[in-house]
C-alpha cells in the first residue's frame, strides 16, 4: 500500500499526469510563470471528448507557452494541453499574465437563448476572458499598449466574422486578443479561475466546457506555526466541478434544462455515479423536453466518477465550481455508515480563513456557505481555532480549499452532492455521486488540524491589496506604480514612455461617452441598495434595481431605478477612490425580491458579508442572496408593501481597482438574462 501511495504522490507532483490506476483523479495540466511572466497562447476551439458512452463536441481552450507556438499555432506535443476538464495557470504575486486569445469557435448553436435578442452581435459566437477573483485592473487597450487587462467589454470573433453593426461602449475585433494582466505584488495566494464573459453567451460557452483555474502562490503560503516556522502541507489535489447535459444523439444542451432529470434518484435507478439519467419532461414549460436516453454528466476535472486514493497524511483539496448554473451541496459520506465526515476549511474564494474569537460569527460572515462544527483535532501549537464542516454549499463560481484527513472511520467514502432547491419558484438541482474516495489504513479516528494564517486582515491593512494606496500596472513587464504619483511620473518620463502611461491612465476609465450615474462619494452613513428581481412586463426575466439609502434607512429621493435588464451602455454606479487614491469601502444592501435564490458577484475585489451590519468577517467574491416569502413576485413594489418578506444581505465592499467592470448574479442563466450592472471606479486626482 505504501508503494502505491508513493507512486500516486510522485505522479501528482508532475505538471502533466498519467493515471496511476483506472480512473484515478488526475490534476489538471499546469502552466507556470517564469521570471515574472506567464506568456500563453490560448485557442478557443471544438474538441470531441468522451464522457460515459457519449462523444459530444465540447469547446475547450487549447493552451501552450507562446514561446513554443509558431504563427499562432500550438505544437502537437506534450507541451500543449486542451482538456475538457481545464488547465491550471500558476502565477506569483508581481507576475504578468500574458495571454493571446484566438477564437476558433463555431457559430452559436440553435439552443443559445439570447442570440435571437442580439443576432448581429452573438450569432458568430464571440468570446473573451475574465480572471474571476483576481484583484487586477479592468484596463482597456490603447494605441500605445494594445493589450487588455481584465476587461469584459471586448468581444473577440472568429477571423472574418466581425459584425457590420457595432454597439457603442464595446471593443470588437476578429483578430487575436492580447491580454497583459499584472498581479499586484501584495496579491494574496489563493485559488481563482478563468472563463469567458460575453453577455448573452457566458452560460453556453461554460456549459460547453470553457473554463480553467488560476493559482497565485502556493498552499504553504497560508500554512504555518507560531513564530513563522513553515508547515509542510499534505498532498494537494485540484477538483474542478463541471457539468454537461448530453442528449441521446450526442448533442450538447448548452441552455441547460434544470429538469433534465429527476432531482432525487428513484430506488430502482442504477447508482448516479457521476450523472443523472435524462427524463421526458415535455410538459415542463419553455425549458421542458424529452431527454430520455441522455445524461446530465457531473465531472471532476473532466472525469466521470473518478477514484481519489487519499494519501497517508490526508490531502488538501482545492475545489472550483466551474458549472454555469447548478449549485452543489457537497458531502463526503462514509460508505459503511452513510455518515458525513468532517473536514477542515482552509480558504474560501481564494482567501485563507482562520477561526479565533470570530468563530461564532462565521455562519453569518459566509452567508450560510457552510455551518461550522467542532474539529476532532487541533492546530499543532497554533493560537487560531481550526474551522471544520461536514458539508459546503457551492453556488456557481465559488471555491473552497479543504483539508480531508485520513479518517480512520472507514476504508472508503463518496464525494456527493445532495439535491438542492433554490426556492419556491426556482430550480431543484439533482443528487449525484461525484467521486469514490479510498482512505489509507489509520491507527485512530483523531487527526491533527492544520494551522492556517488567515489572509483577510492583511488584505485590508494599510499595506494590503484592499487597503494600501492604489497601484497601477507600471507598463509591460513592469512593477506596479502609485496611482497618486502616476501623473508626476509621466511628466518625468521620456515622451514615448510618458505617452504610454498617460494612455494607460485614460484606459482605466473606459469606454468613454456613456451615460453615467453621478460619480460622487456616498455621504457618511449612506449605503447602496441593490434589488434582484424581475423586470416589469416580463414573467421570468432577470434584472437589477438600485437606490441610495440615507443614514436613517430612508431612500434618497431621485436615486431609485426599478429592476431592469443589463444595458452595457449605461454606467449604473460610479464612485471615486478616497483622497490619496486609497481604497474606498462602501456598504451595499442586497435585497432579493424574487422567488428564487441568486448569487451576487463583484468583479475586481472581495467583500465581507453579514445578514445584518456587524463586525468584519470572511472575505469572499460571491455570496448567496436567498429568496423570500411566497409573495415575493420579483417586484420592488411588492417588497415595499411588506408582502414580500426577505432578509437583506449586507456586503461591505472595498474598491481598490479603477476602471469599468460589472457586478451580477453568477447563476449564468440569470446573468445572461440581464441580472448584471455596469460599475465605474475613478481615480481621485
Amino acid at each position: 500500500m505504501k508503494s502505491i501511495l508513493a507512486a500516486v504522490c510522485l505522479l501528482f507532483s508532475a505538471s502533466f499526469l498519467f493515471a496511476a490506476a483506472p480512473n484515478e483523479l488526475l490534476n489538471p495540466p499546469a502552466f507556470t510563470s517564469s521570471n515574472g511572466v506567464l506568456d500563453l497562447l490560448m485557442i478557443a476551439k471544438v474538441k470531441t471528448i468522451s464522457l460515459d458512452t457519449f462523444t459530444p463536441a465540447s469547446w475547450v481552450y487549447e493552451v501552450c507557452y507562446r514561446r513554443d507556438s509558431s504563427n499562432n499555432v500550438c505544437p502537437s506535443n506534450s507541451r500543449t494541453a486542451s482538456p475538457y476538464g481545464g488547465m491550471r495557470l500558476q502565477l506569483q504575486p508581481g507576475d504578468h499574465l500574458k495571454i493571446r486569445l484566438i477564437n476558433q469557435l463555431p457559430p452559436a448553436p440553435p439552443d443559445c437563448e439570447h442570440v435571437a435578442e442580439m443576432p448581429e452581435m452573438l450569432k458568430d459566437n464571440p468570446t473573451n476572458l475574465h480572471t474571476h477573483g483576481l484583484i487586477v485592473e479592468p484596463r482597456q487597450a490603447t494605441p500605445s499598449n494594445p493589450t487588455y487587462g481584465d476587461f469584459v467589454y471586448v468581444l473577440g470573433y472568429p477571423a472574418g466574422k466581425l459584425p457590420a453593426v457595432q454597439m457603442p461602449g464595446l471593443d470588437y475585433t476578429d483578430k487575436p486578443i492580447d491580454y497583459d494582466i499584472y498581479i499586484p505584488s501584495n496579491h494574496p495566494s489563493g485559488l481563482f479561475w478563468i472563463h469567458p464573459h460575453v453577455h448573452g453567451l457566458a452560460f453556453n460557452q461554460i456549459s460547453y466546457g470553457m473554463a480553467g483555474i488560476i493559482t497565485i502562490g502556493s498552499v504553504p503560503d497560508i500554512l504555518g506555526r507560531p513564530g513563522g516556522s513553515p508547515q509542510t502541507p499534505p498532498m494537494v489535489r485540484y477538483l474542478t466541478l463541471k457539468d454537461m447535459q448530453i442528449e441521446a444523439d450526442d448533442s450538447v444542451l448548452s441552455q441547460e434544462d434544470p429538469n433534465f432529470c429527476a432531482a432525487d434518484p428513484d430506488p430502482s435507478e442504477a447508482p448516479r455515479n457521476g450523472f443523472c439519467p435524462g427524463i421526458n419532461n415535455s410538459g415542463g414549460g419553455d425549458e421542458g423536453g424529452n431527454h430520455t436516453g441522455g445524461k446530465w454528466i457531473f465531472s471532476v476535472n473532466g472525469q466521470e466518477y473518478p477514484t481519489i486514493t487519499l494519501a497517508g497524511r490526508g490531502e488538501i483539496w482545492r475545489i472550483t465550481h466551474a458549472s454555469g448554473s447548478r449549485s452543489y451541496a457537497l458531502y463526503i459520506n462514509d460508505d459503511a455508515t452513510g455518515q458525513s465526515l468532517p473536514f477542515q476549511i482552509l480558504a474560501i474564494d481564494g482567501v485563507a480563513i482562520s477561526g479565533g474569537s470570530g468563530l461564532s460569527m462565521l455562519p453569518k460572515s459566509v452567508a450560510g456557505k457552510f455551518t461550522p462544527v467542532t474539529c476532532t483535532g487541533s492546530a499543532p501549537g497554533g493560537p487560531a481555532s481550526p474551522i471544520c464542516a461536514r458539508s459546503v454549499r457551492m453556488m456557481p463560481s465559488s471555491r473552497f480549499e479543504i483539508y480531508v484527513p485520513p479518517s480512520g472511520i472507514s476504508s472508503s467514502a463518496t464525494l456527493l452532492t445532495k439535491s438542492y432547491s433554490t426556492g419556491l419558484d426556482a430550480d431543484n438541482w439533482p443528487y449525484a455521486y461525484l467521486a469514490h474516495v479510498v482512505f489509507p489504513p489509520s491507527s485512530g479516528a483523531t487527526w491533527p488540524a492544520l494551522n492556517v494564517k488567515g489572509a483577510a486582515s492583511q488584505m485590508l491593512s494599510s499595506s494590503g491589496v484592499l487597503g494600501a494606496p492604489v497601484m497601477i500596472d507600471g507598463g509591460r513587464n513592469g512593477a506596479g506604480v502609485s496611482l497618486q504619483n502616476a501623473p508626476k511620473l509621466a511628466a518625468q518620463l521620456p515622451p514615448d514612455a510618458a505617452k504610454v502611461l498617460k494612455e494607460h491612465l485614460a484606459a482605466l476609465s473606459a469606454p468613454s461617452g456613456l451615460p453615467s450615474a453621478p460619480c460622487a462619494a456616498l455621504p457618511p452613513g449612506h449605503h447602496r441598495r441593490i434589488f434582484f428581481g424581475v423586470p416589469a412586463g416580463t414573467e421570468d426575466g432577470f434584472g437589477l434595481g438600485y437606490e441610495e439609502v440615507d443614514q436613517r434607512g430612508q431612500p434618497v429621493p431621485g436615486t431609485f431605478r426599478d429592476v431592469t435588464p443589463f444595458d452595457h451602455t449605461v454606467i449604473d454606479v460610479c464612485l471615486p477612490l478616497l483622497k490619496g487614491n486609497k481604497p474606498v469601502t462602501e456598504a451595499w444592501e442586497l435585497v432579493n425580491v424574487s422567488g428564487e435564490d441568486h448569487n451576487f458577484h463583484m468583479h475586481q475585489t472581495k467583500f465581507r458579508v453579514f445578514s445584518t451590519p456587524a463586525a468584519p468577517g470572511a472575505l469572499v467574491d460571491n455570496t448567496p442572496v436567498l429568496h423570500g416569502s411566497e409573495q415575493c413576485d420579483g417586484s420592488v413594489a411588492t417588497w415595499r408593501s411588506g408582502a414580500c418578506q426577505v432578509k437583506s444581505v449586507y456586503a461591505f465592499i472595498p474598491f481598490s481597482q479603477v476602471g469599468d467592470f460589472v457586478y451580477h448574479c453568477h447563476i449564468l442563466e440569470h446573468e445572461d438574462g440581464g441580472m448584471m450592472a455596469h460599475i465605474r471606479v475613478i481615480p481621485n486626482l
